[in-house]
């Protein structure tokens, strides 16, 4: 059982607007998903999955939610009108990354015993094909359009740029110590790699392929969003209960926010106001404004929030 505290079991909201998007939080302790309506800060309902999920995608148009759950070696796709199992498949103990394209067909799940990224039919789960990568990959990010997505390959200390159709790989990047979670720019840009080892971000340049820049930032930084107008990255720091907050022109930390207790999932909402935050140990989604960079909001959640991908509905 993570540590609770009593106050944040309510939602409280603290400041600003009534504006939000439809959350989808994986708890990896009490193996459900939580569903939110950030504007309204209030539950809507939580739904039972499969064990220990970690990992989830939902698909941009919203017919489709994907759950990676290790602790059943299990991918879920979840109906997000009713929140009911749909579908289900043993893939390995390895399933933590997930992504999805932009209507759902497909699913990309990073392997991380098996060290491949597999296809995964979005109705029926069947996997359709793999690409062979380095060791231990983590965080999966397809980039706008849905053919190219960037695996971070942990163990490799490298980011692989892979080809959807063609299943190869197009790139290899070297970035810094255990690259986890990727956020990636509404223009598709530039990418930011959060590296847990080396504290630090690692920015990449996706058309030149290269690692242009690096920004330290937090203790154990786990996973990257990036505002819809490219403006700010903002890491959470698994360790330092914290988010850097990354001017993207200057790649300098402009403001480190306390939001929780081991944050780890992060999104941000398409309207562009705020970042949300799962905070592992404190059963919390925080809601950031990222107008002033202070928590606008603390939402809560089921047991052990990951929130690990992809999980804003619009």
């Amino acid at each position: 059982m993570r540590r609770v505290f009593p106050a944040l079991l309510a939602a409280v909201l603290l400041a600003g607007p009534a504006a939000g998007a439809e959350a989808w939080v994986t708890n990896q302790g009490d193996s459900s998903v939580t569903r939110l309506d950030t504007a309204a800060g209030k539950v809507l309902a939580t739904h039972p999955v499969c064990r220990e999920p970690a990992g989830i995608a939902v698909a941009p148009a919203g017919g489709r939610v994907f759950v990676t759950c290790p602790g059943s070696g299990e991918v879920a796709r979840l109906d997000p009108s009713t929140g009911s199992l749909a579908a289900r498949v043993a893939v390995g103990q390895g399933a933590v990354g997930i992504d999805t394209d932009p209507d759902g067909r497909r699913a990309y799940v990073a392997d991380w015993y098996g060290n491949r990224l597999l296809v995964l039919d979005g109705d029926t789960l069947a996997t359709l094909g793999s690409v062979p990568l380095g060791p231990v990959p983590a965080g999966v990010t397809l980039l706008p359009g849905g053919r190219q997505a960037l695996v971070a390959v942990r163990d490799a200390d490298q980011v692989a740029l892979v080809d959807l159709e063609s299943l190869s790989v197009a790139a290899t990047i070297p970035v810094g110590r255990h690259p986890f979670g990727i956020g990636v720019d509404p223009e598709a840009r530039r990418a930011y790699v959060a590296n847990v080892e080396s504290d630090d971000l690692s920015v990449i340049d996706l058309e030149r392929r290269v690692e242009v820049g690096r920004v330290k930032v937090g203790s154990h930084p786990y996973a990257a969003a990036v505002t819809p107008d490219g403006a700010k990255a903002y890491v959470t720091n698994q360790q330092g209960n914290s988010l850097s907050v990354v001017d993207t022109a200057t790649l300098s930390v402009t403001a480190t926010i306390p939001v929780g207790e081991y944050p780890e999932g992060i999104a941000a909402d398409p309207a562009g106001d705020r970042v949300y935050v799962a905070c592992w140990f404190d059963n919390i989604l925080a809601v950031v404004d990222t107008g002033n960079d202070s928590v606008a909001a603390r939402l809560p959640t089921g047991d052990g929030p990951r929130a690990f991908g992809r999980f804003l509905i619009p």
